[in-house]
């Protein structure tokens, strides 16, 4: 009876043994052994934190106005002809191009929406429009009662302020290695706060059965000094994503910390007009092998506030609907 409860006690052990070695496995050291669905990369330096307040003072202005394919352009004055890859992502959205004090820059689109690149509709109302409109006492008062719309950026001065309104709170920031390379590439989450995990390490999944040549270009596109300073996932969220439980997180994945991931709001703290407006139109392009879009531009600099609101106040207002 003695060598029998031995036996069972050893059993016992085993057992035991064998389910924490099934959970050390399964949550901590080889998940993707159990998981037909994703491929695990181990995550470095996570961490969890609000979102820090940030604002910046302008110095230098340029508001691109892009016209599609289908509008005539003016034939006078000198234009440039280039080829550009970041048109499609603006969907023919005008661009404030802007340089603050610090020299830092930042293309951020005239729409507004709950991340950023983008204007925060909870500062462009009327308020704002009023205190704008009055550097320009000539300009035609327009009704912006029922939509928020965004002329008031057309009417910036140098030394306006531009800072963050955040929609949500919450920023997780982590590294992953690029499987490519070896190195650490750092990435930034914005959503609400993650839940509890139950102390499991937290991986970055990537879904086996999407596009297999998107794998390597998630890791491959990772340029913190690019204009484009984001990461697109889809929006179910099935490639590129942590293995936590979160309320809400954004679909854009970005590669450093910048003003203009959250929506921005603007501060009238300026005293001096100066502002450059550069028109695109976007050719016709025969070239089948080309990465972006055939476009030629035009740019002209305004300090006279009179000149201004006749050749841009009065003809060129975008307006759009909030999303």
């Amino acid at each position: 009876m003695k060598k029998l409860r031995m036996k069972r006690k050893f059993v016992f052990l085993a057992l035991v043994s064998l389910f924490i070695g099934y959970i050390g496995l399964r949550y901590y050291i080889k998940p993707d052994w159990f998981d037909s669905e994703y491929t695990y990369h181990k995550v470095y330096q996570y961490k969890v934190s609000k979102i820090k307040p940030q604002k910046k003072i302008i110095k230098d202005i340029n508001i691109e106005i892009i016209h599609d394919k289908n509008e005539q352009r003016p034939t006078d004055g000198k234009w440039k002809e280039t080829i550009r890859t970041d048109i499609d992502r603006y969907r023919n959205d005008p661009i404030l191009h802007v340089t603050f004090t610090d020299n830092s820059k930042a293309d951020i689109p005239l729409k507004t929406d709950s991340i950023g690149p983008s204007f925060s509709w909870k500062n462009l109302d009327d308020e704002l429009y009023k205190k704008l409109s009055s550097r320009f006492p000539l300009v035609e008062p327009i009704d912006v009662v029922q939509y928020h719309s965004l002329e008031s950026v057309l009417m910036l001065y140098q030394g306006d302020t531009l800072f963050r309104i955040p929609e949500k709170q919450t920023v997780i920031q982590f590294q992953v290695k690029n499987p490519n390379n070896g190195k650490l590439q750092t990435y930034y989450q914005y959503g609400s706060e993650p839940k509890f995990n139950y102390f499991r390490p937290v991986f970055f999944l990537q879904n086996k059965a999407h596009l297999y040549n998107e794998k390597p270009e998630f890791f491959n596109a990772y340029n913190q000094s690019s204009k484009k300073n984001y990461w697109d996932r889809d929006f179910e969220f099935r490639h590129a994503n942590l293995s936590i439980s979160q309320g809400y997180r954004y679909y854009r994945l970005f590669y450093s910390d910048r003003l203009s991931n959250q929506p921005v709001g603007i501060s009238p703290t300026g005293h001096t007009f100066k502002t450059t407006i550069t028109d695109t139109y976007i050719l016709p392009n025969e070239d089948q092998d080309s990465e972006g879009e055939k476009v030629t531009s035009k740019s002209k600099t305004y300090t006279d506030q009179t000149e201004y609101t006749y050749e841009i106040l009065d003809r060129k207002k975008p307006k759009i609907i909030v999303e």
